[in-house]
Formats: C-alpha cells, structure tokens, sequence
C-alpha cells in the first residue's frame, strides 16, 4: 500500500511541478547576479520551466494521474515561479513595480478565493482570461529577460534588439496585467454567490466568460 502511494505521489506530472519550483532560484540568481550571459541563460531556464507548465496537466490527463496534490502542486509551482522571477525583475530595474505587484496581487486574490471554494467542495476552472493573462505573462517576462541579455553584454549584444525587445516585452507586460485585472473581475464575479455564503450558481446560470 505505501508503494502504491509513493507512486501516486512520484508520478510525472508532480515531478515536472516540483522541477518547476527547484528551477525558480536559478532563474533568480541568473538575473540577480553578474553573470556572463545571464540574461540569456535566465530565459532558457525560465521557458523551460513555463513549457513544464504546460506539459504537467495534460499529461496527468491523459495518464490518468490527476490529484488533489497534483492539482496544488501545480497552482502551487506556477506561483512560486512567477512571483520570484518577477521580484528578481523588479529589483534589477527590468520590470515597473506596478505590473508586477498588480498581477501577483491578482494571483493572491485568486488563489484565496479558490481555497475557499476547495473548502466548499466547489471548482473554480480556468477560464480563457485567465489562460490568456498567464501566456501573455510568460511571453513577455522571456521576451524582456532577452532583453536583459543584450543590454548587459549578453551573447545577445550588438545585435541591435535591445530596444526592440525592451519595448516588445513592456508591451506584453502590460497587456497581462490588462488582462489580470480583467481576469480577476470575471473570477470575482463568478464567485460572488459562493463569497456571500449562497449556493454556486447552475452551470446555466453562470455569467458568460
């Protein structure tokens, strides 16, 4: 019995989770500290962490391996990534405080309002906003550490996209936390039934997305 749920626990997808989180530092100190290339390096690791993102859901799905802690450890993952690549790029001056603090205060409202709902037997999906705020997120925070790279002497400069990539990356930046905002509006709406103690709404019943 213990192997069976050491094997529920150790499936792959929890792995690619865990993965997730253990690469979150790297991308930190790779931004943080002086490193030859940093830049560059910090988005290869940052989009191999965000494709895993992809990659564990779908292949609990399709295994047959979704859990209740899978399912945490991948809400679990994605915040921890984010909100420490985010923090490491606010504090070199590669992200406006506002952006970052308005989708990770998104993400905090969200995330409560999901445990209360958890605690009600109640699932809140993810809904298209949400899906696109987070790819919008992952875009833009590798397009701006490309950029990083080629301001800071990176394998990437002198070949004239700093700019560019500064510009394009600002851009998609602020378009998630459009897109946040928005997001977590519809999420507030949705859950008001719950958050005022009635019962959640039919799917029928509930506002459009």
């Amino acid at each position: 019995m213990r192997s069976a749920r050491a094997a529920r626990i150790t499936t792959l997808p929890n792995l690619l989770g865990l993965a997730r989180i253990a690469l979150t530092p790297v991308v930190m100190a790779l931004i943080l500290l002086p490193i030859p290339g940093g830049g560059l390096l910090a988005g290869v690791v940052f989009a191999v962490a965000a494709i895993t993102d992809f990659l564990d859901g779908r292949i609990a799905r399709a295994r047959d391996e979704v859990t209740s802690l899978g399912v945490f450890m991948d809400l679990t993952a994605d915040k921890v990534l984010v909100a420490g690549v985010m923090i490491a790029m606010v504090e070199v001056g590669l992200l406006p405080t506002w952006i970052a603090a308005t989708i990770l205060g998104r993400e905090l409202v969200i995330g409560g309002i999901r445990q209360l709902a958890a605690s009600e037997s109640v699932v809140i999906a993810a809904r298209a906003l949400g899906k696109a705020k987070t790819l919008a997120t992952l875009v833009g925070v590798f397009v701006l550490l490309l950029a990083r790279d080629a301001m800071t002497g990176g394998p990437l400069a002198g070949t004239g996209s700093a700019n560019p990539l500064a510009t394009s990356g600002f851009w998609l930046m602020v378009a998630a936390t459009a897109l946040a905002i928005i997001s977590g509006i519809d999420y507030l709406r949705g859950s008001l039934p719950m958050l005022m103690g009635s019962p959640p709404p039919r799917p029928e019943e509930r506002p459009p997305t």
